[in-house]
């Protein structure tokens, strides 16, 4: 009885304390087109941009309660905005880049359902030169209009940067999407179902003076004013798969640095100025690719067998 009695009472003890001190489950701000920046952005009285939402102290998520234009914004630490499923959050701005990251720790950075155009600006959309290491996410999202500037760029300064993208289409910039480690670092890229169309120069840009590893799978790149995908790093170890690089009027695919090395599977080839080049490094295919109407195909270094 005795121990039934102190267990109750340690029970009871650990309720008190408990609502004496609560503690908040998460640190979410909400924005709407309706709201105030003067305001506590709750759900119930929600800020009217990003940057007013992400100014509130220990804030983590931004979530959007409708569709608006909801300014610039420079992230420093870990953040998730997600303006949700149906809902688009509007970033048009020509006075810098729409999302700046300047980070000093490894973060986790998360962005959803966003559209960013620079208006025909000299900026990137989402300008990540300083991410220090950890991962940026980027999906179902709309980037345009950087004409002088880059949809994405990626530079991790310290260790490795992850760089995922998603259901995105990057079109209308100088580069649809720049990865630039910093020397002795490590990009890690993941694209699936991403449309790189229509930008100036390069499709995809693997450079830097790190080292870049990845993949592509399901993706269009198409229409750009020089290659559709560029390796130039120091190393590279990339696999493009089940994509279409297609139209674009320098080469389709172009490896430029000795340590380059990019296995193509399963992808279509065609309307480019040259399928595919390798100045430099190895360019594999496994055989099973479909490559015609370039105005020159190219070759491959190699090929290896399906196994």
């Amino acid at each position: 009885m005795r121990k039934i009695i102190l267990l109750c009472a340690s029970l009871f003890a650990m309720a008190l304390s408990m609502s004496a001190s609560p503690v908040r489950a998460q640190n979410v701000s909400f924005v709407s087109p309706l709201g105030s920046d003067s305001n506590t952005c709750s759900q119930t009285s929600p800020c009217a941009s990003f940057a007013g939402a992400y100014n509130k102290v220990g804030v983590s998520q931004i979530n959007c309660l409708g569709s608006g234009i909801y300014g610039p914004i420079t992230i420093t630490t870990s953040l998730t905005i997600d303006c949700g499923t149906g809902n688009v959050g509007n970033i048009a701005y020509a006075g810098g880049s729409a999302i700046t990251i300047n980070t000093t720790a490894a973060a986790t950075i998360i962005l959803r359902h966003l559209a960013m155009n620079g208006l025909s600006s000299n900026n990137d959309g989402i300008n990540a030169t300083s991410f220090f290491s950890g991962t940026l996410i980027v999906e179902d999202c709309m980037i345009q209009g950087y004409s002088a500037g880059r949809g994405i760029q990626f530079v991790p300064t310290s260790g490795r940067g992850l760089l995922q993208v998603s259901n995105s289409q990057i079109f209308g910039n100088v580069v649809g999407i720049e990865v630039f480690p910093a020397s002795g670092q490590i990009a890690s890229v993941t694209l699936n179902q991403v449309e790189l169309v229509g930008n100036s120069d390069d499709g995809l840009a693997l450079t830097g003076q790190g080292v870049v590893a990845g993949t592509m799978r399901g993706s269009v790149v198409g229409e750009n004013g020089n290659d559709g995908v560029l390796t130039a790093a120091p190393q590279v170890f990339f696999t493009i798969e089940e994509s279409s690089i297609v139209d674009n009027l320098g080469n389709g695919i172009q490896t430029d640095s000795a340590g380059s090395v990019v296995n193509v599977g399963a992808s279509t080839i065609g309307g480019n100025g040259t399928g595919v080049k390798s100045f430099s490094g190895s360019l594999i295919s496994f055989g099973n690719n479909q490559m015609s109407a370039n105005g020159t195909n190219g070759n491959f270094t190699s090929t290896t067998a399906l196994r």
